[in-house]
């Protein structure tokens, strides 16, 4: 731990004497402003280049390890997938439009997306979104999708 908050605060160091230079260059009047921006926002964008990649390489690697984690959680026994599973029995309540309305309302979209992604019209989406609340015995969009997810409907 000792190392690594050392390497970080001379890699800090460094930026910071860097860019402390390019100021006192600026200051001196030996550089133009122009170069001087050029420069800084340079800088800016090819660590933003880097943390970026850095990121999404960690995210990746993330989700990999997750998908190796599912793999595994495959093998548990049947008690514990009962629970994780959807209720295929309560869901065939719900017709095809008001399950794909359901799954689209959990990753938050709005009833226009929800229309779009569907190619139905937000009408079409409202009454969906009231029949979906009706057989859920709620009464808007946060009660539907918390008794959406005690009732196993989504994931």
């Amino acid at each position: 731990m000792k190392y690594l908050i050392f390497k970080y605060g001379v890699v800090l160091f460094i930026i910071l004497s860097g860019f402390k230079y390019l100021e006192f260059q600026f200051f001196s009047h030996k550089i133009p402003l122009e170069i001087y921006i050029a420069i800084v926002s340079t800088i800016f964008l090819l660590a933003g280049f880097f943390f970026a990649k850095y990121w999404i390489f960690k995210k990746l690697a993330d989700n990999d390890a997750r998908t190796d984690d599912s793999l595994a959680a495959d093998n548990h026994s049947k008690e514990e997938d009962q629970s994780t599973t959807l209720d295929q029995e309560k869901l065939s309540q719900f017709s095809q439009r008001e399950q794909d309305v359901l799954q689209l309302l959990c990753h938050g979209y709005a009833n226009k997306e929800i229309a779009a992604s569907l190619n139905i019209s937000p009408n079409t989406v409202k009454t969906h979104m009231s029949r979906l609340f009706a057989k859920l015995d709620v009464h808007n969009r946060t009660e539907a999708l918390s008794e959406a997810k005690a009732l196993n409907l989504i994931a």
